[in-house]
C-alpha cells in the first residue's frame, strides 16, 4: 500500500516503526487478542476503509499503556 492510494504512511516508515522497541510492543497489545482485532483492522485498510480501522482499533489504541508507546513512537519521528 502506498501513500498515493490515501494510507498516511510508507512502508518504510511502517518498517521502521514495527522494527523499534515500542513498535514491536505496540503489536504485542495489538495481538492480545489472537490478531483478530489487528486483521479486521488491515481488512478495513485494504479496503480503503481507514476510518473504520481506528475505531477498530481505538479500544487497543486508548488504553494507557499503548498511548504511552504511540507517544514514544511519534516522538522518535519528530527526531
Amino acid at each position: 500500500m502506498s501513500q498515493e492510494q490515501g494510507f498516511p504512511f510508507s512502508e518504510s516508515q511502517i518498517r521502521a516503526v514495527l522494527g523499534s522497541s515500542e513498535g514491536k510492543q505496540l503489536m504485542e497489545l495489538l495481538q492480545r487478542d489472537g490478531g483478530e482485532r489487528l486483521r479486521q483492522a488491515a481488512s478495513a485498510i485494504k479496503n480503503g476503509n481507514y476510518a473504520s480501522a481506528q475505531t477498530i482499533l481505538a479500544p487497543v489504541i486508548q488504553t494507557p499503556e499503548a498511548a504511552e508507546l504511540v507517544s514514544k513512537i511519534n516522538r522518535s519521528k519528530e527526531k
